[in-house]
């Protein structure tokens, strides 16, 4: 995905969320923290998201901000789809703390969404910018020394081929313990297009007199 596609895709499903979840541009500006000039701008194609915005308004609809670039849709079951993403290959982004790479980029509208993250911080940062969507998140330990914050829990200390499953509805952080940057695999799954399908069969079913 080239930088103009992610702008129009995230500019598209940032209006959408917005609207779904019955929000004014005011309400979204205070949730997030980002001015409602700027959240108007990125609506309208008017100006570029910065990462930290892009991280800031998709904490405040409570979704991944890889989905924000994907647009919505339903699980496509039945499709025998596949991508590579070959090494180096992976859409990058960086923010304050982490830097994303992202993979399986090609296939939209998937469930998971799967990401290398190598975590530069070596202290957690502010709580408002803690991590926090809809769904669970599977964290494995490729290099380095991990501290995993969240919410309710106490710290936790994972070292290579450590994994930590959690609700990722918890805010969450990520902290690199060791001498150099911690690199993890994460993988996002939402629970938002099951719950999607199944009531879109429902409603199917209502009309087929089921």
């Amino acid at each position: 995905m080239n930088e103009a596609e992610f702008v129009a895709a995230f500019s598209r499903e940032l209006k959408s969320l917005r609207l779904s979840n019955g929000m004014t541009l005011e309400e979204l500006s205070r949730a997030s923290e980002v001015s409602i000039s700027t959240i108007s701008k990125i609506e309208n194609l008017q100006q570029k998201p910065s990462f930290e915005t892009a991280l800031r308004v998709a904490r405040a609809l409570k979704v991944n901000f890889v989905q924000m670039m994907e647009g919505p849709g339903l699980p496509q079951s039945g499709m025998t789809r596949r991508t590579i993403t070959r090494a180096g290959e992976a859409d990058t982004f960086r923010s304050d703390y982490y830097t994303y790479g992202v993979h399986a980029t090609e296939i939209a509208r998937k469930i998971m969404v799967p990401l290398v993250m190598r975590i530069r911080n070596r202290t957690p940062p502010p709580l408002a910018d803690w991590s926090i969507h809809d769904g669970e998140e599977f964290v494995y330990v490729m290099k380095g020394v991990l501290e995993f914050h969240s919410e309710q829990y106490s710290p936790a200390i994972l070292n290579v081929g450590d994994s930590c499953y959690f609700d990722s509805t918890m805010r969450h952080a990520f902290v690199s313990k060791g001498d150099g940057d911690a690199e993890i695999l994460s993988i996002c799954l939402s629970i938002k297009p099951f719950e999607e399908q199944a009531r879109h069969s429902g409603d199917r079913s209502v009309q087929d007199g089921v």
